[in-house]
């Protein structure tokens, strides 16, 4: 089987990836910057640190194909101040140097994790052809949106200037086993579980109308490794399509819990963009998806938060 490069294979995606792709039967390396997350998984891990060049060339030498989801993530209190520089300046040098090792390795089969923060307001599913550069991201995602949208852009330059094969994903809001419950980074799914069963109340921040679309992480790693199969550059939305709001996520979380807490809207506190929901009508048509849905998926999260965080 193909050798497989994961970068960022110890975060909520690069995790649930590093797993499917052992199981599949690719020789697999996947890359780690401080900790693995899945010990069961720890001969398959090399550390790298993808902001220095010379780590990168050495991370993708004899590399058939990779999948790059390595990134550095804020909550929504950072994002609503604006304060992304440094975080947003590491994730440019990580794909840009990336990019540049798989050319120089000549590895021209990759995917790329990307995010919907890089598309422009709208009030219905938003699809591909709808990303449109002369038009802002949302406010409160103006600064990762900008910076994703010029990544791609240098995905674009690799793949018609050197013949590579850079594949985007831009996914919604993740969730699943191994993600990211810290409480200064984490995002609403994690963020809600961890309030469920450590706080009193369940505190909810901003807008409770605020609609999401949310994928379950197993899912999103199946549809990478069916991408990678893809001979054309394609970008392409994942998402479960369906949108929910704030308010009946809480009210999910609260009662698959078994807690029944309080629970209380803040409404002076940060809101993220009041609707974000992807078009999946091209992915459907080029290969075959299982969607976990959302009761599910919180299951079969929360009784992985209880068994290794509570």
């Amino acid at each position: 089987m193909k050798k497989i490069l994961i970068a960022g294979g110890s975060g909520l995606v690069g995790t649930s990836l590093t797993n499917l792709a052992v199981k599949k039967k690719y020789k697999v390396l996947s890359s780690y910057n401080t900790k693995i997350q899945n010990k069961k998984l720890t001969r398959f891990y090399r550390k790298f640190n993808f902001l220095k060049m010379e780590e990168c060339l050495r991370a993708t030498k004899n590399i058939d194909c990779a999948v790059l989801c390595a990134v550095y993530a804020s909550g929504i209190k950072k994002m609503s101040k604006g304060e992304l520089y440094d975080q947003n300046l590491k994730n440019i040098i990580i794909r840009s140097n990336f990019f540049e090792a798989c050319k120089i390795n000549n590895i021209k089969n990759v995917v790329w994790v990307s995010s919907s923060t890089a598309y422009p307001p709208k009030s219905k599913k938003i699809s591909e052809d709808e990303m449109d550069f002369n038009k802002s991201p949302y406010d409160i995602y103006s600064s990762i949106g900008i910076s994703y949208r010029y990544i791609e852009s240098l995905a674009d330059h690799y793949n018609s200037k050197f013949n590579m094969n850079i594949k985007i994903i831009r996914t919604s809001s993740i969730y699943g086993p191994f993600d990211n419950f810290d409480s200064k980074k984490s995002h609403v799914i994690p963020a809600l579980i961890k309030k469920v069963f450590k706080e009193k109340k369940l505190k909810i921040w901003g807008d409770k109308n605020v609609i999401r679309d949310f994928v379950y992480v197993d899912d999103l790693s199946e549809v990478i490794l069916q991408i990678l199969k893809l001979k054309k550059n394609y970008k392409l939305n994942f998402s479960t399509e369906k949108g929910t709001s704030i308010k009946s996520l809480a009210k999910l979380i609260n009662n698959l819990s078994k807690k029944n807490k309080k629970i209380i809207y803040q409404k002076n506190k940060p809101s993220s963009a009041k609707y974000r929901v992807l078009n999946n009508n091209k992915i459907s048509k080029l290969i075959k998806i299982k969607r976990t849905n959302l009761r599910e998926g919180l299951i079969k999260t929360i009784n992985w938060y209880k068994e290794n965080l509570q």
